[in-house]
């Protein structure tokens, strides 16, 4: 009996782990297409400035 608890433990436990994972990539597209779409208003390249402005902060150190 102890095995079959465990492995019933461990199924639920990788279920809710895939359902993190759905969530923190949707979460993540969600922001990409909100940065898309800002890129196409402002008419601008936000990840590109970003990164810019985060590399020129890390070599000041």
């Amino acid at each position: 009996m102890e095995e079959k608890d465990r492995i019933k433990h461990l199924e639920a436990e990788v279920k809710k782990l895939k359902l993190a994972l759905a969530d923190s990539m949707l979460a993540q597209r969600s922001l990409e297409v909100v940065i898309d779409e800002a890129n196409k208003e402002y008419k601008t390249d936000l990840k590109k400035s970003f990164g810019e402005s985060a590399s020129a902060g890390s070599e000041k150190s």
